[in-house]
């Protein structure tokens, strides 16, 4: 009875573990002011919540972006999915633009028109920092 129980714990064991689980690379920036506070990623509550809610994302950045006459802050939000071959198209890539407030205000995808005021925004913005990087790590 005794080895009927340690072989079946064995073959779970040796079952379970030739899973792999996704490894992910995290970066964090503390060390920034934005949207007049101190730290966003745990002082704003939206950003905070994103972060939580992606931190095993396949890809996703989180940046800081001021605008170059009015010192207005905004996020910016790039992901990307895992490369799927057998599906079109086989990366989808996002960016998302926010208010301090967690506003969204402009939004593109790897599907889709680029939305009016793209350029504009980036002509009128400069990045002043990443803030938040998750990375899933492959494998070679």
């Amino acid at each position: 009875m005794k080895t009927k129980i340690i072989c079946s714990l064995f073959i779970l064991l040796f079952l379970t573990g030739c899973r792999k689980e996704p490894q992910y690379e995290l970066y964090e920036n503390h060390n920034i002011s934005t949207c007049g506070m101190s730290d966003p990623l745990l002082n704003l509550s939206w950003l905070k919540t994103y972060c939580t809610e992606h931190s095993k994302s396949y890809s996703t950045t989180i940046s800081i972006y001021k605008n170059k006459t009015s010192d207005v802050n905004h996020i910016v939000i790039d992901t990307s999915t895992k490369d799927e071959p057998d599906r079109s198209p086989s990366t989808i890539q996002t960016t998302s633009i926010y208010s301090c407030e967690g506003e969204k205000i402009l939004f593109q995808g790897s599907e889709g028109a680029t939305p009016e005021g793209w350029s504009v925004f980036f002509a009128e913005n400069t990045l002043v920092a990443k803030i938040w990087e998750v990375k899933e790590i492959i494998e070679q």
